[in-house]
């Protein structure tokens, strides 16, 4: 009698199916993995820049509407990191209300066309000056407001549906 040593074409195939399955299960897991980290950068710029803008107000007693290299008014010297830049834009100048009272800000991030979170329906990073932060997937931004919708959800929600 002789013995094979190798493979059959069934327990080929039987291999292949196996990992084609945990490929289907492990793919959207990763790239909603890979969401999750690019909206943490986002985040953590806008709070540090929401936080810049708190200091400007209390040197300046008023927001600031631009970020720049350069000093001037209005003002705030800061560059988008850019992990940050790769991924989202940001709205500028900035929804600033200095005549209001008090004076308020809006900061939004939205992701860029072709990137990681526009292709994942992940939706504008938003925060204002009172802290209130969230994502705004049905593209209704209403100046320095947070208006509860159908399509927006709190940036630590897992999935944002317009």
């Amino acid at each position: 009698m002789r013995r094979n040593s190798g493979m059959t074409l069934i327990e080929l195939m039987m291999v292949l199916a196996i990992m084609a399955i945990l490929i289907a299960i492990a793919l959207p897991s990763y790239q909603r993995y890979q969401v999750r980290g690019i909206r943490s950068q986002g985040q953590q710029f806008l709070m540090d820049l929401a936080q810049a803008q708190e200091q400007f107000f209390l040197d300046q007693r008023q927001y600031a509407t631009d970020i720049g290299t350069v000093a001037g008014p209005g003002i705030l010297i800061r560059t988008i990191p850019p992990e940050v830049s790769a991924q989202y834009t940001l709205t500028r100048p900035f929804n600033t209300n200095n005549a209001a009272t008090p004076p308020t800000f809006m900061l939004v991030l939205t992701p860029l066309a072709g990137s990681t979170p526009a292709s994942q329906n992940d939706g504008a990073l938003v925060l204002n000056n009172l802290q209130q932060r969230w994502r705004e997937a049905d593209g209704n931004l209403v100046y320095n407001v947070r208006v509860a919708n159908v399509g927006d959800c709190t940036w630590e929600a897992a999935s944002c549906i317009p």
